[in-house]
């Protein structure tokens, strides 16, 4: 690879790595959402979006440096897309973090919401989902066999998480009697929107499985 490609190469593990640190930001969303402290978690919501601002100018910067003439030949409008993808990752976890601080739930409604599975087990598959795919894109430009094996196994943290949304969801609406529509659909949201972080990375992965295959899998 040329210079221009190298850049762009280091630009994404700098991506990939304020996307994950986006993604682990929820955990103290979540933990102070538990709590019943609506003050500090809206702190926390506020640090998901700083650091999704993070990753956001970091993406720009990659598009910038392919715009100026970073080739990859094959492979230069799969670079792209990866790269938006990943942008999409820590858009999906910015707004996960917004929709459960917008507006109070009572503990009492939240721990009867979560008190089987927790949104914290999306976030954590979420996070094993994501250290696959960073091992996934560090492999493919030199073991894209390799790298796309890693990149199906994003998938089945995808299914997974899959498994854990459906229950989650199934007990938010089991509580629609007990709850007003308000919350019910902000819960509800909350969950959608961990889900499609876990989405997005499996679609950044798909995108390491072309990139694989254009490169002699």
């Amino acid at each position: 690879m040329g210079n221009k490609e190298k850049l762009v190469e280091e630009t994404i593990k700098r991506q990939v790595e304020a996307v994950r640190q986006t993604i682990e930001a929820l955990e103290p969303v979540i933990c102070t959402a538990e709590k019943g402290d609506w003050v500090e978690l809206r702190a926390a919501s506020d640090k998901v979006s700083d650091l999704e601002g993070k990753a956001d100018t970091i993406h720009r910067e990659g598009m910038v440096l392919i715009s100026s003439g970073a080739f990859f030949a094959g492979i230069r409008e799969d670079i792209l897309n990866l790269m938006e993808q990943l942008d999409d990752v820590a858009d999906s976890a910015k707004d996960a973090a917004r929709v459960i601080a917008q507006f109070p739930v009572s503990k009492p409604t939240y721990e009867s919401v979560f008190s089987g599975d927790s949104p914290i087990q999306l976030v954590k598959k979420a996070e094993e989902a994501m250290d696959v795919l960073s091992e996934s894109i560090e492999l493919v430009m030199q073991r894209p066999h390799e790298a796309a094996r890693k990149a199906i196994d994003v998938e089945k943290k995808e299914e997974e998480g899959d498994d854990i949304k459906n229950r989650i969801v199934g007990r938010v609406l089991s509580k629609k009697g007990e709850m007003d529509v308000l919350t019910l659909l902000e819960l509800k949201d909350f969950v959608l929107w961990l889900d499609n972080v876990l989405d997005d990375i499996e679609d950044a992965s798909d995108v390491i499985i072309v990139i694989a295959a254009k490169s002699g899998v």
